[in-house]
């Protein structure tokens, strides 16, 4: 690292921005961006800096491993103890505060020997010198740094430089560099495992060897760390198969280097047997100048990059959920299922994939469509597209009318490949359907569920013989076995995941003011023909917490989940537990999320292996709203609404102050409503406690049940500065049911918009009956609760088959002028004499001037 130079004014003056803006919103996110070192060895303890925004008086520091102690030793400096029971691999760090519990960051324990950089190392001969076989916490701290770390290695030996930066929420997107001792560059590498580069090499001779560190565009900053590993140890890479059956017992062949001496560890129990017999085979990864760059001097030595195979039998756990597995995943690999395989004295845990379906091995001859390897489903098939445009090619026999899924998975198993399937007939010349990347998002955009794995329907036109063809977009001229794939083929079986994450367009974590509510947003990827609402429900909460459960409906992949805590609540840190159900009965699972960085479009997410939740301060301001589920009549008295398609949801909003001097008005709209909700907003004026917020739902809304929510944004004083700052609240979750319509009311698109004080218009508009209804259908102008002032109007009956006609409006001289918000065209349907069925629309009109 290099000392920082000189900041500009305009600089200086940008960073006393971002901090005052910081110090306005820390009291809701407190930001965790970095904890250094990043990383620690099984039983060892050391000295964790931690740094972020919105810190103020930290006093825990919280690991999602119960066995990860933290002891603060300064005002940002922790003593954390790693017992050797913890498992290597991946696990959250947070920070809690004065203003709640801090966003999380990835901490990694390993086996190896931790060593810190120290300066001066950005040259080659000032490169600091490191033994063999360790793990090396940095940071690329200013723009224009680099690291330099030295080594000395014998002649034979296969060293393994990887540097992990992506992979543990770092900003630095690293290249490394291996120098000979004359300072020849023997290779290079950007991205191995997405951004984070490695490279492996043979030792051409007895001596010593540099590694260099740097950004890809020289950028810096205290978020750019990264650990390097210097290792000739065991490193797996990949497993064949990609995947395996839960609760099975299966043969796994593990690739990768230095595997020799290689046993299970009985810690994780996931071997059935010791290792049985380590027969290993070397295959010659070509020279790939994406990733390893020889010297262009043949006489000099080259790096090669031979990988070893390790054959175990394994038992893999009947529930993914079942074990705290040490492995980091991304936001787009929600809804895949994986254990965490890890073997004594490697360096890091494996992440192989569960499936419910038997596993078949693809054949070595099924390379063209006369070859193709006959598969019966339902059934899953992993397999490598070794060659660069390598073919897979597969048989199966199928009914008329049977619905089938295909889904393959290679990016979200971390596998270099594009995967394309094609869908032809049983001769192999007519291509009937084909499947690429997934890239719609459930989620948003700074949590993103899409992906460039291929997922299909396909309902199959005849009975007969059918062939897929898998191929990689991107192979290229050289083999690489890293490309493997996992390829399923079912019938329409429903099946959803979910994942949860704090509602905020930035890093935070789920902190509840005592009185006040926080949200989560809920994002679901809905599989095979999953299409009914889902349930999400909060068991075991702590005291003083409230959590409604929340329903996604018919289709819908968004919701908030609310949270509350009551103005007794004590303060504690705890997750929080959460169960899904459907009206389908589907398997479902959920996962917390958070975002790492939300600068788009470079902007990262992954999940979580908890909920966690704390209590704050108290809350200024609540606002509760639930729906109108009744409604006075002049005809029919107390009405109990029925919601339906093409009718008007009318939300009450009730607003209490602690601070009664606050009385600033409160600005209402919707959030995390459907798309074919057109959202709306209103106002609280000034003084007034209680207001309406109304959704149109328009015809073609599912039925079923569903879920919205209400956000406030006031005026408040802040009981420190004294001064007025902005808030933004949110409302209990609105929970309303959706019915089968009896009719549809839509006015006139020629009906006029504008009526002056003292006039009088007239409205055409219809009443359209659904779904067999044939009563009276009696039709008025309305507001939410309330009269709609100076205006008159005389109701009409529909009977018989009547379904248009006209409505006499007029506006009085004292009529308030402006657009009328929430004004409605309602109607109410009468089953022997009884008001049953209801419908409505808005108006739109605008009352003027009558010299206008």
């Amino acid at each position: 690292m290099k000392r920082p130079g000189r900041v500009s004014l305009f600089a200086l003056l940008f960073l006393l921005q971002v901090l005052a803006s910081s110090a306005l919103t820390a009291a809701t996110s407190p930001v965790l961006n970095s904890v250094f070192p990043c990383g620690g060895q099984q039983g060892s303890s050391l000295e964790l800096k931690v740094a972020g925004m919105g810190l103020d008086d930290v006093t825990r520091l919280i690991c999602s491993h119960p066995e990860i102690a933290a002891e603060k030793i300064g005002k940002d400096q922790f003593r954390v103890s790693i017992p050797a029971s913890v498992p290597v691999g991946t696990y959250d760090l947070r920070v809690l505060c004065r203003n709640g519990l801090s966003s999380p960051r990835s901490f990694v324990v390993g086996n190896r020997s931790e060593v810190l950089e120290t300066e001066p190392n950005e040259m080659l001969k000032s490169a600091q010198d490191v033994s063999m076989d360790v793990s090396i916490n940095g940071c690329v701290s200013q723009k224009g740094d680099l690291d330099v770390y030295r080594f000395q290695a014998s002649q034979g030996q296969r060293v393994v430089l990887e540097c992990r930066a992506e992979r543990i929420d770092s900003s630095l997107r690293p290249i490394l560099e291996v120098f000979d001792s004359r300072g020849r560059r023997l290779a290079v590498n950007r991205g191995f495992f997405g951004n984070d580069p490695l490279i492996s090499f043979r030792v051409p001779a007895d001596g010593s060897y540099a590694v260099k560190v740097f950004d890809l565009i020289y950028s810096g900053s205290p978020n750019h760390f990264y650990r390097l590993d210097i290792d000739t140890g065991p490193r797996m890479l990949f497993t064949v198969p990609a995947v395996v059956q839960s609760g099975v017992t299966a043969q796994v062949s593990i690739y990768g280097w230095n595997l020799n001496r290689l046993k299970s560890s009985p810690e994780q129990q996931l071997a059935q047997d010791a290792v049985v017999e380590a027969a290993r085979r070397s295959l010659e990864l070509g020279e790939d100048s994406s990733n390893v760059q020889p010297l262009l001097n043949h006489s000099s030595p080259t790096v090669g990059n031979a990988l070893e195979r390790l054959d175990l039998t394994i038992k893999a756990p009947a529930d993914s959920d079942s074990m705290l597995v040490p492995l980091r995943r991304a936001s787009e690999q929600t809804d895949l299922e994986c254990f965490a395989l890890q073997l004594e004295k490697s360096h890091a845990p494996l992440s192989i994939s569960l499936t419910d379906l038997p596993v078949v091995l693809e054949q070595e001859e099924h390379q063209t469509s006369q070859t193709a390897q006959q598969l019966a489903y339902p059934t899953e098939v992993s397999g490598q597209l070794i060659a660069g445009d390598e073919q897979d090619w597969y048989a199966f026999q199928a009914r008329r009318g049977e619905v089938l899924w295909f889904a393959a998975w290679g990016q979200r198993i971390n596998s270099p490949v594009d995967l394309d399937i094609s869908l032809l007939d049983g001769a192999g010349q007519k291509v009937l359907a084909r499947f690429t990347d997934h890239i719609s998002n459930s989620g948003s955009r700074q949590f993103s569920l899409s992906h460039l794995d291929p997922v299909g329907k396909w309902v199959v036109p005849e009975d007969g013989r059918y062939l897929i063809m898998v191929r990689n977009l991107r192979g290229g001229l050289d083999d690489d076995p890293r490309r493997v794939y996992r390829f399923s083929l079912r019938r329409q079986e429903p099946e959803f995941h979910l994942a949860v994450v704090p509602h905020y367009q930035k890093q935070a974590s789920l902190n509840i003011e005592r009185g006040g509510r926080a949200l989560l947003d809920v994002y679901a990827i809905r599989k095979r023909g999953m299409t009914d609402s889902i349930r999400v429900s909060a068991v075991n909460l702590p005291p003083g917490i409230e959590c409604p459960d929340v329903w996604l409906g018919p289709h819908t992949e968004r919701a908030l989940l609310t949270v509350s805590a009551s103005e007794s609540a004590p303060a504690f840190v705890e997750n929080l537990q959460l169960k899904v159900s459907s009206a389908q009965g589907a398997g479902g699972r959920i996962s917390g999320g958070t975002l790492v960085r939300t600068d788009l479009p470079n902007a990262t997410s992954r999940l979580t292996t908890g909920i966690p939740l704390a209590v704050t301060d108290t809350a200024p301001v609540k606002i509760t709203a639930s729906p109108q589920l009744t409604r006075k009549h002049d005809l029919f008295g107390e009405m109990k609404l029925r919601h339906a398609p093409g009718s008007v949801l009318d939300v009450a909003v009730q607003v209490d102050r602690r601070d009664l001097s606050d009385q600033a008005e409160v600005k209402l709209q919707g959030v995390r409503l459907q798309q074919m909700i057109q959202n709306q907003s209103a106002v609280i004026p000034a003084g007034v406690n209680k207001g309406y917020l109304s959704f149109y739902l328009p015809p073609y809304f599912p039925e079923g049940r569903h879920t919205l929510t209400i956000q406030a944004e006031t005026e408040v004083t802040n009981p420190n500065t004294k001064k007025k700052t902005s808030v933004m609240l949110f409302s209990n979750p609105v929970s309303f049911v959706i019915k089968p319509a009896a009719f549809v009311v839509a006015v006139d698109t020629d009906a006029p918009r504008k009526i002056r004080r003292g006039e009088t218009i007239q409205v055409k508009y219809s009443a359209r009956r659904i779904n067999g209804f044939i009563s009276k259908i009696h039709t008025e102008v309305e507001a939410p609760a309330v009269k709609v002032d100076g205006l008159r109007v005389r109701g009409v009956t529909f009977v018989g088959q009547t379904e248009e006609g006209t409505l006499q409006i007029i506006a009085n001289e004292d009529a308030p002028l402006g657009k009328q918000p929430f004004i409605r065209l309602s109607a109410v349907g009468v089953v022997e004499d009884q008001a049953v069925f209801h419908g409505s629309c808005f108006l739109n009109l605008e009352i003027t001037n009558s010299t206008e």
